[in-house]
């Protein structure tokens, strides 16, 4: 089946044109000229802009010990009693079923071959085992009919590698034996990693041997066709958060693929994307998104600037990678310069390229503080004293285990955060000609400031149809509580309040109601959650809430029987407050600013669409955002069940003036508020200012320069002051 990028419905294989949208499914504009590109090319055949979709293929040759391991693990599934379907006859009448067959039912077993690569569906880990479980029977039998037919000799394939084998045999011109399937070759130069020549390389593969892994780049030929992996990690996320190692033995999936699929639902923002992964009798391939534009720890660390905060944050980064990737033996894939990269956008997260596994190599806590002295020792900065302190606890075997550098971490950003941090940089100052000193012998000078406290919490809030849409599908809730202190030193507030913002799903039916319900469910949630007393509730409390949401819109759309684009969703947006605290969290397009005057303007959500998340997979945004669909929804409550919603959840401290600005798309399309704060924004923060007058202007700003959608703002006015004895 092929996946509209649009809509997301499902063609038959031989469609040119999406059944619902009419999308091509064969072409798309170039984003240089916007000349139409084949889904084949590797480039505009215009322009020579480079539009195909390239894969990272990893190339593992086996060693015999892995070979060996293999069959151990296959002997293990033909002693199991659960097969895929049904249940098959003793493994002794394992002949009679091949020679059946092969005489009478070679065709519909051929067929069943071809649609291994649909969509895998699996609701819980039991399930996920019986999916990729065979039996003694299944194998025995697919063996002999292969040999039989005198295509293949496959005395250690599986099942699954049979029929798959079997598969691309009949839809390949040339009938080529297993073991020489490393590259695929038509009659031109044009050369293939599969059999079904999906995936064209793009460079020589250099010549390996066993135990050995080489990296190339393949063009994907079909980007729209979903590879059963890809189905696996987007339908069974909760399913594959209990699957461990020993676990994974009992699964048909190449080695090199299992820590990725175990780690999708721990760790997804510090692994690249998995495409896909095959094995054959010599060779593992993985297909992985390819970060090696992004730009390297090691070299921003030598000569960039951050602050404390920024370090601790890498740091934390790392030990919580390093926890995931233990029991899997891959903590070797911190540890390699070339591997660990960071998000050019704002430097923050970091991203591993691709997995090193070593079995039996368990890295310890001393490798990962000897690699985090040579960043350091590198980087020759102004040596902090928690970088010191911290260095010398572990010698002296005060922080023994990697929770207890956990802790340290964690406090030392604690401490901080109410501190103001100076620069990290790696400059040298020279003294004078003949004397230079570096930024290590400086003593870094921190200043302390007093406590904040909030003094004025205010809000204000509208909504318009826009000037083309005949109803609004938006709608909003605020709910606050207030209580005002006098004190002969001046007036205090304690405050809370919840703040949501939905954007009915454009397009769809009822968007209005699917709207309304998650803004009424998020506020009775926590009109009755005991943890919304007293501080801020927790990020699985806030999920849970908008898990709950999403759950009421879709099981109205699964009574309705709605499909496909009749199936109501919303975006969602909400910020939640607690005097100087903020939790803001987002599904969807809708999206939260903050504004003071220190810091200017800032986009605090980022998009869960089709553009975004090729940017966040290390595509230019110039390219991300040619594809026709790159403003299609990743994410929104309602259309499906909660395995797909994912919110993302952070925790703000405010220290001075601010502005949160909650808006639908129809405010912040075409980079309204990004060109417009100076004159719409900037004069809210005076406590004199009208801020219901100052959201109207918004709106008519955005009904002026945008107007072709629904339009709502919801603008909060928090006032600092230091706190007085």
């Amino acid at each position: 089946m092929l996946i509209c990028p649009q809509c997301e419905l499902e063609n038959p294989d031989n469609h040119k044109y999406c059944q619902k949208c009419g999308l091509s499914l064969t072409h798309k504009n170039c984003h240089q000229c916007g000349s139409q590109v084949s889904l084949t090319a590797l480039q505009c055949h215009n322009c020579r802009a480079y539009t195909g979709q390239v894969w990272m293929a990893v190339i593992y040759y086996k060693t015999e010990a892995t070979t060996s391991s293999i069959r151990e693990i296959n002997v293990k599934k033909r002693s199991q009693k659960e097969f895929i379907a049904g249940v098959s006859p003793p493994a002794k009448d394992y002949t009679e079923l091949a020679t059946k067959i092969i005489t009478e039912e070679s065709e519909k077993i051929l067929e069943s071959s071809r649609n291994l690569d649909q969509t895998i569906q699996i609701e819980d880990a039991p399930e996920l085992s019986k999916t990729f479980q065979t039996s003694a029977t299944e194998v025995e039998a697919e063996e002999t009919k292969a040999k039989a037919i005198g295509k293949f000799d496959n005395s250690e394939l599986t099942t699954v590698d049979t029929l798959n084998s079997l598969s691309e045999a009949v839809n390949t011109e040339n009938l080529l034996s297993l073991n020489d399937t490393k590259i695929l070759s038509t009659g031109s130069q044009a050369k293939y990693l599969d059999p079904k020549q999906r995936y064209q390389i793009l460079e020589t593969i250099p010549v390996s041997t066993q135990g050995q892994t080489v990296v190339v780049q393949v063009l994907d030929r079909y980007p729209l066709k979903e590879t059963p992996i890809q189905a696996c990690l987007k339908n069974n996320s909760d399913s594959l958060k209990q699957i461990t190692p020993e676990a994974m033995e009992g699964l048909i999936i190449p080695i090199i693929a299992q820590p990725y699929i175990a780690l999708y639902t721990q760790i997804p923002q510090h692994l690249s994307t998995l495409h896909n992964s095959w094995r054959s009798l010599d060779q593992e391939i993985l297909l992985l998104a390819d970060y090696s534009s992004w730009p390297r720890l090691f070299d921003i660390w030598g000569k960039g600037e951050f602050t404390q905060l920024k370090i601790l944050s890498w740091l934390e980064q790392m030990i919580n990678m390093w926890i995931a990737l233990t029991p899997w033996d891959c903590c070797q894939s911190i540890l390699e310069d070339e591997n660990l990269r960071v998000n050019p956008t704002d430097h923050n997260s970091l991203k591993l390229q691709r997995l090193y596994s070593k079995p039996g190599e368990g890295k310890t806590l001393k490798d990962l503080m000897l690699f985090w002295q040579s960043l350091f020792e590198r980087s020759q900065p102004t040596q902090f004293g928690w970088i010191t302190t911290l260095f010398q606890d572990w010698r002296n075997g005060e922080i023994q285990t990697i929770k207890q550098l956990q802790s340290y971490i964690m406090n030392t950003k604690d401490n901080l955060q109410s501190q103001a941090i100076p620069k990290f940089t790696s400059t040298v100052l020279q003294a004078d000609d003949s004397t230079s000193e570096t930024l290590n012998d400086i003593e870094t000078q921190e200043t302390e400031l007093l406590p904040i406290q909030l003094i004025s919490l205010e809000s204000s809030s509208q909504s318009d149809v826009g000037r083309q849409r005949k109803h609004n599908e938006d709608a909003f809730g605020i709910q606050t509580q207030i209580e005002s202190q006098q004190t002969s030193t001046g007036k205090i507030i304690q405050a809370k309040g919840i703040y949501v913002l939905c954007d009915g799903m454009g397009g769809h039916a009822s968007g209005e109601i699917a709207s309304q319900l998650a803004v009424d469910t998020i506020k009775q949630y926590f009109n009755t959650e005991s943890s919304w007393s007293v501080g801020l509730p927790s990020e699985e409390t806030i999920s849970e809430a908008i898990l709950q949401a999403n759950e009421v819109i879709y099981d109205i759309n699964q009574q309705e029987v709605r499909s496909g684009s009749s199936r109501m969703g919303t975006t969602l947006v909400m910020a939640m407050i607690y005097d100087t605290e903020v939790a803001i969290a987002h599904v969807g397009d809708s999206r939260l600013y903050s504004f003071s005057r220190e810091g200017g303007l800032e986009q605090i959500t980022l998009d869960h669409e089709v553009g975004q998340r090729e940017i966040n997979r290390g595509v230019e945004p110039e390219i991300a955002y040619g594809r026709p669909d790159a403003y299609q929804l990743t994410q929104a409550l309602g259309p499906r069940n909660e395995n797909f919603v994912r919110p993302d959840i952070q925790f703000l401290n405010l220290k001075k003036d601010s502005l949160l600005i909650l808006a639908s798309d129809g405010l912040t399309d075409n980079q309204l508020l990004e060109n417009n704060w100076q004159t719409h924004l900037e004069p809210l923060l005076d406590k004199q200012a009208n801020l219901d007058l100052g959201v109207s202007k918004l709106i008519d700003l955005a009904n002026q320069y945008n107007g072709h959608d629904n339009i709502t703002a919801i603008v909060i006015r928090a006032l600092m002051e230091p706190q007085k004895d």
